[in-house]
């Protein structure tokens, strides 16, 4: 059965995450920011902001579009928040200006980030043949593969048919652009016709109206002229061409096309890249010559990530045995607890199944955190059933049953303890609960595993297989030939071991003696300590290697996407030329946006480009992705005055730990006045820059858009029939096309469907002069009551009732709960987030700001605020379940107490730990405290319980702890040994992927390694302390 579920759990990188944000999408086109703000977005906003559990609106205008993001808490019932979304917004749609679209409301699925990416070449094929070969023909292929939800088309050429305009000629004839406008769509419509019916047969009647190709669209009939009919290729060239560039794609500097295919939720990333990668050699439909491949996909990390962990709990496991060898060197020993591991993680993997869990990098690395634990049960019964067996003349039965019994309370306390520290995981909010629930379940599971086992299956097998122990002939005599070639090494270690309990005696009982000196050396130990943490450098999350980074190049205001393309293949040189050839895979640069949106990618416009690096995996190069990026970060420093550049580095890993998070340090600038907030959003940006640490410092959106400003004077227009819809409409139809409401040509063979745009010739729409002379739409000519024909008709010029004037507008206006806000963003490099971020706010703070402005730390340092705070939490009701749990089963308040020393001899350890190995303090080494919170309490509870039963049997409190300390000596340092031993491979942190974990095991083998030491110690000499002063008599007797 736990094969079954083995094979059958998911696979993927991180547990399931549902992204609490629903986006509300809304096009107007036309309209600038500020009136897309005024009449779109601040409704909008209004209609959310009345919906159950919102905790933050986000909203971006931008010219023509609003975008309004709702967060809600995490944990929510999206789908009960999407409706009221819904019920809210359709409330205020009729209020909207006309020309607004129905806004679309769109749940944010972290399944969108694209899983895998094609590109697509074919030397004898144009920019436009291809991306109608990709949009045509390999995309709807890509959408059918099972888990696929969405392929989407990058780079090419839209393939549009473009009725350019003479304005002179068009003027000769008496018409407007909208008049040719209006034709194509009385010559493109699509009417029934009927039917004809006799006594015999009934005939469909067929009446072609639709346009077919170019030379329909030329044949076209706007008016007639003296009784000639005037046709479209009269007064304009008409061509079967393709839409503006919005987007440049090239792939190791060709061009190209890239397919990015995302999957559906839920779906397993490896099975989805496995499914194209065995679909792609085999699409059919492809002309001779095309070629596709696939540039980069995630399943690559997630493969070696599981496989390193994997590895890494094997490993773990076969330490782990060998400590049990070197205390127990009984193959019988080896055997009884070799049955119950793989019974504890088949358990926990049975559950992970029905629980819904994916096999991830948390999952697996609990099971290896768990794995030295697991065995802790199975070695205290173990250990005390072979010392109760070696007594002369105790049946097996009656030694087996008493041994469990005395470690019972023990066993049972430690576990629980263990466990209860997972419960307050629930407490947790944001992405820490996501990935740590699952971890927390993992080892829950298997810890509860292990403790059934060790209590049940484990004594059975023992009555089952082992004997009372004779003398060392007989027992070898019994044993078999195997038996007696360990014999010499169970007689080595009996021997080592009896040595290492007397010492440790006689060091304890001078500790005791000299208690003071010892809780006095202790106490300095903790305080130097505790001031040494200050030191700890503190992050979000760790980094990872995910054997990519790209660049962010940002233009300013108003670039060209050519010109931001030619920018983004110079970086893309650069990083040919500054890395080493053999460890880049591919570089692709993306800039612009596709046409009608903006896809997956980040790109804001067309003077934003990525360039993309992709590396070959970490053991095939001699640097880090922090290292290779950093060289390139150098190279491009100066080489391009006025361009901003930003440099991500991870994947899959980094989109899904920073979701909601601009970059590591983002500084958003509150205030209505974009004027001053773009002056104030400069200052800030230096005072960033000037921060040790801090790199890619940038403002967005940065600056102002270039812009003309169109003045009409509404009394000449309406004495010429012109209303200002009119007049913004023809401005439109002119410059742009009229693309967004554009007639639709049907191929006859595919069906697709191609825009009719009808516009001015280009070199009519080039110059700032040429905005002056477009053509405008008359309603009515009052001067002359002209009709139809051209006779009578002037055509009226927008100089004639407008004037035009160079101006600017902001790219975009955001805007966080219903206030505008400019983000100052910057990647922190060779210096722990938390340091610069702290140093920041104190650079801040010392700013004069005007009255209304004010600023906030976004990004990665209020996740790691948010973060830490739950997770203090998480750690103080720990604490208490722990101390309440082992309260109730002591029956007293005090030796919960003495126990409790060994969590701050614990932080000790957690402390040198960080500082030698270099680790900072983040979300998982965070969880590595709270996990050994659990764990090293075992330690005390073995002791106390012990020494508790020989007081009951008459001893006193000295005599009974030195007894208790040398009899649980070697279950302490077994189920220690076990512990770290296991966890060594995860602190390592050698493979690809598995430096997830890292921070925590080294945190765990921290703590655990300096409490147990001390706790062999400080605690007896507690208990002495404590026991001395009758609390014992005290319990007893209530």
């Amino acid at each position: 059965m736990s094969q079954i579920a083995f094979t059958r759990l998911p696979v993927d990188l991180f547990p399931n995450i549902t992204v609490p944000a629903i986006t509300v999408a809304t096009s107007y086109s036309g309209a600038s920011p500020e009136d897309v703000e005024r009449t779109v977005t601040y409704p909008i906003e209004q209609a959310v902001t009345r919906v159950a559990g919102v905790q933050q609106i986000n909203s971006t205008s931008r010219r023509g579009s609003s975008s309004v993001q709702v967060w809600f808490d995490w944990g929510a019932d999206l789908n009960v928040a999407e409706v009221e979304i819904i019920q809210n917004v359709q409330r205020i749609a009729r209020s909207l200006p006309d020309g607004v679209s129905q806004p679309s409301v769109l749940k944010f699925d972290i399944s969108n980030i694209p899983v895998a990416q094609v590109v697509v070449s074919a030397p004898g094929m144009d920019a436009r043949q291809l991306y109608q070969l990709s949009t045509d023909t390999i995309e709807p292929q890509l959408e059918r593969l099972p888990g696929v939800s969405q392929a989407f088309v990058n780079g090419g050429l839209v393939r549009q048919f473009n009725i350019n305009v003479d304005p002179q000629r068009l003027a000769a004839v008496g018409l407007s652009l909208q008049d040719v406008d209006t034709a194509v769509r009385r010559y493109n419509a699509l009417i029934p016709s009927g039917s004809l019916r006799n006594a015999e047969i009934d005939f469909q009647l067929m009446v072609p109206t639709s346009l077919e190709d170019v030379n329909a669209i030329r044949q076209v009939v706007l008016a007639a002229k003296n009784g000639v009919p005037v046709h479209i290729a009269d007064i304009a060239d008409v061509q079967d061409a393709a839409a503006d560039r919005t987007q440049i794609v090239k792939v190791d500097g060709q061009p190209g096309i890239t397919v990015s295919v995302a999957r559906q939720p839920g779906a397993n990333i490896v099975d989805v890249v496995d499914a194209l990668r065995a679909a792609v050699p085999r699409l059919t439909g492809l002309p001779q010559g095309v070629a596709l491949r696939i540039a980069f996909d995630q399943s690559g990390y997630i493969r070696a990530a599981i496989d390193s962990l994997t590895r890494e709990a094997l490993t773990g496991a076969l330490l782990t045995f060998l400590v049990i060898l070197a205390f127990l060197p009984n193959l019988w020993n080896l055997f009884i607890i070799g049955v119950g591991l793989p019974l504890s993680v088949a358990t926990a993997l049975i559950l992970l199944y029905f629980t819904g869990q994916t096999l991830n990098v948390f999952t697996l690395g609990g099971l290896t955190l768990a794995l030295g634990r697991l065995v802790d049960d199975a070695i205290v019964v173990r250990e005390n059933i072979t010392r109760h067996l070696a007594r002369p003349g105790t049946p097996v039965v009656q030694a087996v049953l008493d041994a469990t019994h005395e470690v019972g309370t023990a066993v049972f306390a430690s576990t629980a303890t263990t466990i209860a520290v997972f419960f307050p995981v629930v407490f947790l909010t944001g992405v820490a609960r996501r990935l740590f629930v699952p971890m927390a379940l993992t080892i829950v599971f298997a810890m509860a595993a292990s403790y059934l086992v060790s209590m049940t299956i484990d004594p059975v097998l023992s009555i089952r297989f082992l004997r009372a122990r004779k003398t060392d002939e007989e027992e070898e005599k019994r044993q078999g030939t195997v038996g007696r070639m360990m014999a010499p090494l169970e007689r080595s270690s009996e021997r080592m071991l009896n040595r290492l309990d007397a010492a440790y005696q006689r060091i304890l009982e001078l500790a005791l003696q000299r208690r003071r000196w010892v809780l006095v050396g202790i106490t300095v130990l903790f305080a130097v300590s505790m001031y040494a943490a200050r030191y700890i450098g503190s992050e979000f999350f760790p980094a990872t290697d995910e054997s990519q980074f790209s660049i962010t190049v940002q233009e300013p205001q108003g670039t060209a996407v050519q010109i931001t393309s030619a920018a983004a293949e110079e970086v893309a040189g650069i990083v040919q030329q500054v890395l080493p050839r053999q460890s880049i895979t591919t570089v692709t640069t993306n800039a612009g946006v596709p046409a009608g949106g903006i896809g997956f990618g980040a790109n804001q416009g067309p003077n934003f480009a990525q360039v993309s690096v992709r590396l070959v995996p970490p053991t095939q190069r001699n640097a880090s992705t922090d290292e290779l990026a950093a060289r390139v970060r150098r190279a491009l420093d100066g080489k391009f005055p006025g361009v901003q550049f930003f440099v991500s580095i991870g994947g899959l890993q980094r989109n899904i730990v920073n979701i909601g998070a601009a970059a590591p340090i983002d500084v958003q600038v509150l205030g209505y006045d974009q004027t001053v907030a773009q002056q104030l959003a400069a200052q800030v940006a230096g005072t960033v820059s000037m921060t040790q640490g801090t790199a890619d410092v940038r403002i967005n959106p940065r600056g102002q858009y270039p812009a003309f400003t169109v003045r009409i004077d509404n009394d000449k227009a309406a004495l010429l029939g012109l209303s200002p819809t009119a007049v913004a409409g023809a401005i439109t139809m002119a410059m742009s096309g009229n693309a967004g409401t554009a007639s639709q040509l049907i191929d006859p063979y595919t069906g697709a469907q191609y825009g009719i745009v009808t516009r001015l010739m280009d070199r009519y729409r080039t110059h700032p002069e040429d905005l002056a002379n477009v053509p405008l739409v008359t309603l009515a000519d009052p001067l002359t009551g002209g009709g139809a024909s051209s006779a009578g008709r002037t055509p009226i010029l927008l100089r004639d009732v407008a004037k035009v004037s160079l101006s600017s507008e902001p790219l975009q206006i955001s805007r966080k709960n219903q206030q505008r806000v400019i983000d100052v963003t910057a990647n922190v490099v060779n210096r722990p987030l938390g340091a610069v971020s702290a140093e920041i706010v104190q650079r801040l703070d010392r700013i004069s700001w005007p009255a209304g402005f004010t600023y906030y730390m976004a990004g990665q340092t209020e996740q790691q605020q948010g973060a830490f705070g739950s997770l203090g939490l998480a750690g103080a009701l720990a604490l208490m379940l722990v101390y309440m749990i082992m309260a109730s089963q002591f029956q007293s308040l005090v030796d919960p107490f003495v126990i409790m020393f060994t969590v701050p001899l614990g932080l000790i350890g957690v402390v040198w730990m960080l500082l030698l190995t270099h680790v900072t303090l983040s979300i998982v080494s965070f969880m590595g405290v709270i996990t050994m919170v659990g764990i090293v309490v075992s330690n005390g509870i073995l002791l106390v319980d012990y020494a508790n039963r020989l007081q009951d049997r008459g001893l006193a409190p000295y005599d009974a702890v030195v007894q208790a300390g040398r009899m649980r000596l070697r279950p302490i340092l077994m189920t220690a040994l076990a512990t770290i031993l296991g966890m060594i491979p995860m602190a390592l942190g050698l493979g690809e992927g598995s430096e997830t974990n890292t921070p925590l095991a080294r945190t765990v083998i921290g703590g655990l390694s300096v409490s147990t030491f001390l706790t062999l110690f400080l605690i007896p000499i507690l208990y002495v302390l404590f026991e001395r002063r009758g609390h014992r008599h005290d319990r007893a007797g209530g």
